[in-house]
């Protein structure tokens, strides 16, 4: 275990890693060994070093931007599964309800209550910097998925982002003879995420001189938000033929509109994330397709490398940035929805 450990961790400060979506679990055996304080080279930690897999009790908070939505449950039932085979290992998830304040008082209550590990969906990264520099300091190690903290942390296991926009891009302009009028529903300006996904979605269009961006308005994420705002698309533009929304959710309500227009299959409607709803629309032809991540396996990736440094000496004070882990995207259309199993379907 200490060789396996050692090996990963090499591998994790070397940078990026590409993670398949459908990897098989991992199978670990039991390593023996009990608690010790760990002091790391390059800096001094403050954690108490436990073994997940030799009976000590473990504690890893998941601490959600919104448990309500898809995306959030996926990852924490990915993370619940991943620890399901040790009676030692507890998670507690704590919904911030899309407040950055919220997620700011829950990181301060898990810190206190000495969480082993936390796995961390910022609302807001600038605001959440300090907490998660904070619970570092105190020897707990904090794993982020998908919206990221402005601070460097032990690792953040992410969804392409800035490809994302550029594949969705790349099938639209397909879609689409290379020519016409398209909009653009944002998330949440200022989201590391959101922000690269719209750019790697502009960037790549305007590589098509016959393709314009006619209109760009935020649903915050919101299915019926995006129903407004797709509306107001339709009646501004009427000559619009395709929709690049940042999430799924935002991309199902635009497709939504798109229908109660009389405009159903008519137009390129694209999300990312590959929810399953999003999936089940793409098969009826209400969308068009979508950027597939399995966000089981992203909270599985998470959990696993919470484990990792729990039962490791490893302390975040070697970073000199934040060590990311990428899950591999899929490009979903009419043509090969179907390849996705229902068990991969979150």
């Amino acid at each position: 275990m200490k060789k396996i450990i050692a090996t990963a961790l090499c591998l994790m400060m070397a940078g990026s890693l590409m993670v398949g979506c459908g990897g098989e679990k991992t199978t670990r055996e039991d390593a023996g060994g009990g608690t010790a304080t760990a002091a790391a080279a390059g800096g001094e930690s403050n954690k108490v070093t436990v073994d997940p897999y030799s009976g000590d009790q473990v504690k890893i908070a998941y601490v959600a931007h919104d448990l309500g939505t898809p995306n959030n449950q996926g990852w924490k039932e990915g993370i619940e599964r991943e620890c399901a085979s040790w009676d030692n290992i507890k998670v507690d998830s704590y919904n911030a309800e899309s407040s950055a304040e919220t997620q700011v008082q829950i990181m301060s209550d898990v810190i206190s209550q000495k969480y082993n590990a936390i796995i961390l969906q910022c609302s807001d990264g600038t605001a959440l910097a300090p907490s998660v520099k904070q619970a570092e300091e105190a020897g707990i190690p904090v794993i982020t998925v998908n919206l990221d903290a402005d601070t460097v942390h032990s690792a953040l296991v992410m969804a392409v982002d800035y490809d994302a926009g550029r594949m969705a891009a790349e099938q639209m302009a397909k879609d689409i003879g290379e020519s016409g009028e398209i909009a653009i529903i944002q998330g949440v300006p200022g989201l590391k995420r959101t922000d690269n996904l719209e750019k790697g979605f502009r960037d790549t269009i305007a590589n098509y001189s016959g393709i314009e961006i006619v209109d760009a308005q935020s649903a915050s994420f919101e299915k019926e938000t995006a129903i407004t705002v797709m509306n107001s698309f339709l009646q501004s533009h009427p000559n619009l033929k395709g929709v690049f929304a940042i999430n799924d959710a935002m991309a199902e309500g635009a497709a939504l509109a798109a229908e109660s227009a009389g405009k159903k299959g008519q137009l390129s409607i694209w999300g990312a994330d590959g929810e399953k709803d999003a999936l089940a629309m793409i098969e009826s032809g209400d969308m068009t397709g979508t950027i597939y991540t399995n966000s089981w396996d992203e909270g599985s990736t998470a959990a696993k490398i919470a484990l990792l440094m729990i039962g490791s000496e490893y302390s975040y004070n070697v970073l000199e940035k934040t060590p990311q882990v990428i899950m591999e995207p899929i490009v979903v259309t009419k043509d090969n929805v179907a390849s996705i199993p229902e068990e991969d379907r979150w």
